[in-house]
């Protein structure tokens, strides 16, 4: 049976959104949303599977308050292309009015009856346009203020998540990092290996911490950071199996911008120096490729 304790912050959080005031214009699927959220925000994880679950929860709700948003503004737009037509045909109805005006004899009345009755109802539908667009707008400034809200309580309490799994064991931070990058969460591997080489930066692990680094960035296709974190892998660790690895990268990197000049060095390293590596043949691979791109097409 699953414990849970709330927090003081989660009790504030909950205040928050029960009130009525915000409540009050969203949907049933939105209060839904952020009732869900109110629970699980409110609860101490306990384990890693329920981290990770609150972290997805919470992510479907941001993206239901987002649709929430959409599709209030896409009914505010509608309502605003309604209004104008509305106004047109009101200048329309006025313009037929003064034309009546000017006319004589018997069709004088009927002419002013009728755009006189087409001018009172055109303006008393667009008073009924007007209001439901202050309200509409109303309601989509309480939403946002609710993703926002929302927000600040998701990235507060995710702090509160990564500071609770961080371990200090060295094989503990190591497998966390590669756990966390091999599903996509970037930042958190990068915080988790970056910590792992302050603490142990002579650790035999320590040049793959290294490498996977620069990884983080180049998962990001940030191409310089990476190469600068693969660098440090050929300075600080010359004899480290991840050598060739770190090589291979750099010259991918180089690749990828357009240098293939700078590329074929590293890539020509890896074939020459590390010609056992398994890497080896991706870099005569990626070397053709380069002079491939260099000759250009025929």
């Amino acid at each position: 049976m699953k414990v849970f304790k709330r927090t003081a912050e989660a009790q504030r959080a909950r205040r928050f959104f029960l009130k009525k005031e915000v409540f009050s214009p969203c949907s049933p699927r939105l209060r839904g949303a952020l009732l869900l959220f109110v629970f699980f925000a409110s609860a101490c994880v306990t384990t890693a599977q329920e981290g990770e679950q609150m972290r997805q929860d919470i992510a479907a709700l941001r993206v239901d308050l987002k649709k929430e948003i959409d599709t209030a503004n896409l009914e505010r737009q509608k309502l605003a292309e309604e209004q104008a037509k509305k106004a047109k045909a009101l200048q329309d109805a006025l313009d037929a009015l003064n034309r009546a005006a000017r006319k004589s004899g018997a069709d004088l009345a009927v002419d002013l009856e009728k755009a006189q009755n087409d001018v009172t109802a055109l303006r008393g539908q667009i008073e009924v346009l007007q209001h439901r667009l202050d309200a509409l707008e109303k309601t989509t400034q309480e939403q946002q203020k609710a993703l926002e809200a929302a927000n600040q309580f998701v990235v507060q309490r995710q702090k509160e998540l990564d500071k609770a799994e961080h371990p200090t064991d060295r094989m503990a931070i190591y497998t966390l990092a590669r756990q966390k990058l091999d599903a996509g969460q970037i930042p958190r591997a990068r915080e988790l290996l970056q910590d792992f080489l302050a603490r142990f930066p002579k650790d035999e692990l320590a040049p793959n911490a290294q490498y996977w680094l620069g990884e983080t960035y180049y998962a990001e296709k940030k191409w310089n950071d990476a190469i600068v974190e693969f660098q440090k892998v050929l300075k600080e660790y010359k004899g480290s199996d991840k050598v060739p690895d770190a090589l291979l990268k750099i010259g991918m990197a180089f690749q990828a911008q357009g240098d293939c000049e700078n590329a074929t060095l590293f890539f020509e390293e890896v074939a020459q120096a590390h010609r056992n590596s398994p890497l080896a043949k991706t870099a005569h691979e990626k070397s053709a490729e380069c002079r491939k791109a260099r000759k250009g097409p025929k």
